[in-house]
């Protein structure tokens, strides 16, 4: 099996809003006398991330656009996350997308001290699951 893709590079960073979920691994089945049985689908312990990036330029949005609709086809294949959270000792998690990327208007901004021209700005949002 091949390494997957890395998350591609931009020129901004995660912002600091990340989420990071447990994914339940329960499976409930409710009985009649109103008793519910359960038990584990699986053992591993699994984590959901919800991903805020802004202030994306026209060529991170387009990067981003390549990445999730060619690269990693939508969903359907992995790809490696690097936790922007911890510097000293950094985590790269494999995960997939669980809901695409949405873009919201960031509007116009000037010029920035890592050489990009003012320009249209976008906001995104997406969560990738841990497999």
């Amino acid at each position: 099996m091949s390494t997957p893709p890395p998350f591609p590079e931009l020129s901004r960073a995660f912002a600091l809003r990340q989420v990071e979920n447990p994914v339940d691994p329960t499976l409930r089945d409710p009985m009649e006398n109103g008793m519910e049985t359960t038990r584990a689908r699986f053992t591993r312990l699994r984590r959901s991330f919800s991903v805020a990036l802004d202030l994306l330029t026209a060529d991170d949005k387009t990067a981003l656009d390549t990445f999730y609709q060619t690269t990693v086809v939508y969903g359907a294949l992995p790809f490696l996350l690097a936790d922007p959270r911890n510097a000293e000792n950094p985590q790269t998690y494999t995960v997939r997308f669980s809901t695409l990327p949405k873009y919201s208007d960031a509007g116009w901004i000037a010029a920035d001290t890592l050489g990009n021209a003012a320009q249209f700005r976008w906001n995104c949002q997406f969560e990738v699951r841990e497999m």
